[in-house]
């Protein structure tokens, strides 16, 4: 016969993310909540109904009143990320028979809650399933890497171009630079840079 167990564990402590951490990582701008937590379930599946996490079904749950005092605060944001960056992985041994649900939440003041559910699985169907799930969970991460890469690599275009255009209509236009200092090498350095450029620069050394 099938055991099920449901684990419940209160933390306010951070956990420790387990791959490229946040911290490491440029934080984005958002306009307004609304659009953090669109980004944040794109990147990490918050809100998303199916969401899992190795193969497991999963939720993860945020206070909108925190998502808006991360969104504040650059180091409420740095922590949120390193967290949900943890989550997206499991050591499932330390778990007694096969999971069948977990799930995260965090409430108004940052603390996390974590609920996790299993069974003994005598026939092995339910980790075949959560197999299953954890290989369209990698798809999916790769779908949206190459998603966001086309994005950076559009966007680097649109720069190249703006750059472009600039630089030519530098060459069609005249300039005049005012460059003052006691250092030749930096003078002409300065002005090389301004060229390349296409910008006019007036400035003191």
């Amino acid at each position: 016969m099938a055991i099920e167990a449901t684990n419940h564990i209160a933390a306010n402590v951070a956990l420790t993310a387990t791959q490229n951490g946040a911290s490491n990582k440029q934080q984005a701008k958002f306009e307004n909540v609304q659009d953090y937590a669109k980004y944040l379930g794109e990147r990490y599946g918050v809100y998303r109904a199916n969401k899992t996490i190795e193969g497991i079904p999963a939720s993860i749950d945020i206070s909108p009143a925190f998502l808006q005092k991360a969104l504040d605060d650059p180091e409420k944001m740095q922590w949120l990320e390193e967290n949900l960056e943890a989550m997206q992985s499991l050591n499932t041994s330390m778990f007694m028979g096969t999971l069948t649900y977990v799930g995260y939440s965090i409430d108004s003041e940052g603390n996390m809650t974590m609920i996790s559910s299993g069974n003994s699985d005598p026939d092995g169907e339910i980790a075949a399933a959560n197999a299953k799930r954890k290989q369209e969970e990698a798809r999916e991460k790769e779908r949206f890497e190459q998603k966001r890469l086309e994005a950076k690599k559009e966007e680097q275009k649109r720069l190249e171009e703006w750059a472009q255009k600039a630089a030519t209509e530098a060459v069609s236009g005249s300039f005049q630079f005012s460059l003052s200092g006691d250092n030749a090498k930096a003078l002409q350095l300065k002005l090389v840079n301004a060229l390349q450029s296409g910008i006019a620069l007036d400035t003191k050394a």
